[in-house]
């Protein structure tokens, strides 16, 4: 299958409505977050060493559908290693936030990791429990990760997504960040533009 490019411009309109109504970081100083979905309470904060049991509590809960989604393989149990690259980073490297109920259990993960050698640039991911998913908690939190990397001098995302992942697809579509796509036969390569981003933080960027 030939690739296919889908350039999609930024919609200030939908941003800026997208970014209304709710309390969103602006550094990591301002962590945690609260957050209402509905009459519940739910906390953003920074992911840390600790939290590597409560998330493969919350891994074992989601469905086999949403494991394959994001990791694009089967459901199994992880291993210490794989707990240990998600707990265990360098914050100059990468922001990995968790949104928690109110007994202290993880629902939701961002994350995103720069380039080694593209500092400017970052690979973002999202997960969100089977029984969040679908309530707007999804765009809430990459925009919030995204204005948290833009702060810290991220320029653009990268992801690599699965071309059946429609409703990640979706979420990309409705954040109103300029959007570009290539599309193959399972994979969809995805390159969001951060820097319209930099009129809600109101300051320059660091290592910019």
């Amino acid at each position: 299958m030939t690739p296919r490019y889908h350039c999609y411009p930024g919609e200030p309109e939908r941003l800026s409505q997208a970014l209304a109504g709710w309390q969103w970081p602006r550094s990591r100083a301002e962590l945690p977050i609260t957050w209402q979905l509905g009459a519940e309470s739910l906390i953003l904060r920074e992911l840390t060493p600790a939290d590597g049991d409560a998330l493969v509590q919350a891994y074992a809960e989601l469905s086999d559908r949403t494991i394959y989604l994001r990791f694009m393989r089967a459901k199994r149990r992880p291993s210490a290693e794989q707990v240990a690259a998600f707990t265990q980073f360098s914050p100059e490297q990468q922001c990995s936030l968790l949104l928690c109920d109110s007994a202290g259990l993880p629902v939701a993960h961002a994350q995103s990791i720069r380039r080694v050698r593209q500092s400017g640039r970052a690979e973002f991911s999202c997960l969100i429990a089977d029984r969040y998913q679908g309530r707007g908690i999804g765009r809430r939190l990459l925009l919030a990760l995204a204005l948290l990397a833009r702060s810290e001098g991220v320029s653009e995302w990268l992801a690599d997504v699965l071309a059946e992942n429609r409703p990640m697809l979706q979420l990309l579509h409705h954040l109103g960040l300029p959007l570009s796509l290539v599309t193959g036969r399972s994979m969809v390569f995805v390159r969001l533009d951060l820097t319209v981003l930099d009129p809600w933080l109101g300051a320059s960027t660091k290592g910019e």
